[in-house]
């Protein structure tokens, strides 16, 4: 017995509660209804592009606040910086620009 399905992918046969339980999986809505996403993807701090999945050369990473004293307060300010801009070296002036600009440095 072959299944027949309709215009958006789904067998005629679905009653309507499983054809909106599955249109909810394809809008990554939780059970309360709000949207979540599963992927949220990382943007460089010094070019603001999205990183994509294979850019292998992209790092991230966490600059963390200091008191008076020098002791680590638990806050700290995540940067990530692509591999486009480290391969062009600038990585360090970026980091430092970005640094001084949220007051870390």
């Amino acid at each position: 017995a072959s299944v027949q399905y309709n215009t958006s992918g789904f067998p005629k046969s679905c009653c309507r509660t499983q054809h909106a339980y599955y249109l909810s999986l394809a809008n990554m809505q939780n059970a309360n209804g709000e949207i979540v996403d599963k992927y949220i993807p990382r943007k460089c701090s010094a070019t603001n592009r999205i990183l994509t999945c294979d850019d292998k050369a992209s790092v991230q990473f966490n600059i963390g606040h200091v008191d008076a004293n020098g002791v680590y307060t638990g806050e700290f300010e995540t940067l990530a910086i692509s591999g486009f801009v480290r391969s062009k070296g600038e990585s360090d002036a970026a980091v430092t620009r970005l640094a001084r600009e949220k007051n870390v440095l």
